[in-house]
């Protein structure tokens, strides 16, 4: 459980996390328009949990 959590720390997943949360802030505020909000989330949740099963895989 605390291997999970450790991982879950790491930089990689506190920068990914923390731009997810600023897009949907800029979306809340109509600064980020649907249009780029979507694909940019997609991006990002892809890219980590592609990254999270690759490092399961290893």
């Amino acid at each position: 459980m605390k291997d999970k959590l450790y991982k879950l720390i790491d930089l990689k997943s506190i920068i990914t996390l923390s731009m997810i949360f600023a897009l949907i802030f800029g979306w809340f505020v109509n600064k980020v328009s649907t249009e780029q909000f979507i694909p940019l989330v997609t991006m990002i949740m892809t890219f980590y949990f592609a990254r999270n099963k690759a490092n399961t895989l290893e």
